[in-house]
């Protein structure tokens, strides 16, 4: 795979295949991106022992491991993965305007939470996983910021 980069142009190539992505920098560690005609909020977040990146209200952590590391977890030495897959943050500030489930609901992967009003726009959020809302940290009318927690699913 190769990445090449052009102004706010990133050109991924992966054998012989490639795909053009429109990046533009929101902050210093969030993005828009444009790929095949679809918008994408990235906020990528360091940490200690990896990466949290989220990806249109789906947090996942990313650990970056050299040969060492991948070596000794093939050997069962490693230390246990961190997921904080089960948070939900707001992408964008906005009006909570519904909420569609209330903790202790079973919910599966792509099903509704709430809608989130942003710039005249109804943005729906939806379930990065299937599991259990084990806590609602808003209600509707609330405004909240980029990068406020607002829910929580677990398995």
């Amino acid at each position: 795979m190769e990445f090449s980069s052009s102004g706010d142009t990133l050109l991924v190539t992966n054998n012989h295949n490639k795909q053009e992505i429109d990046c533009v920098p929101l902050s210093p560690n969030s993005f828009s991106l444009i790929l095949n005609g679809r918008t994408y909020y990235l906020t990528i977040t360091a940490h200690l022992d990896g990466y949290e990146v989220t990806v249109d209200h789906h947090t996942q952590f990313v650990q970056i491991k050299d040969r060492l590391e991948l070596l000794l977890e093939k050997f069962g030495l490693s230390a246990e993965v961190v997921s904080h897959a089960d948070e939900i943050y707001a992408q964008i500030p906005g009006l909570v305007s519904r909420i569609f489930v209330k903790k202790g609901d079973s919910v599966k992967a792509g099903s509704k939470l709430c809608i989130l009003e942003a710039m005249k726009m109804e943005n729906e959020i939806n379930s990065p996983k299937n599991g259990t809302v084990v806590h609602i940290h808003i209600t509707s009318g609330d405004n909240v910021k980029k990068g406020d927690l607002i829910m929580e699913v677990s398995d």
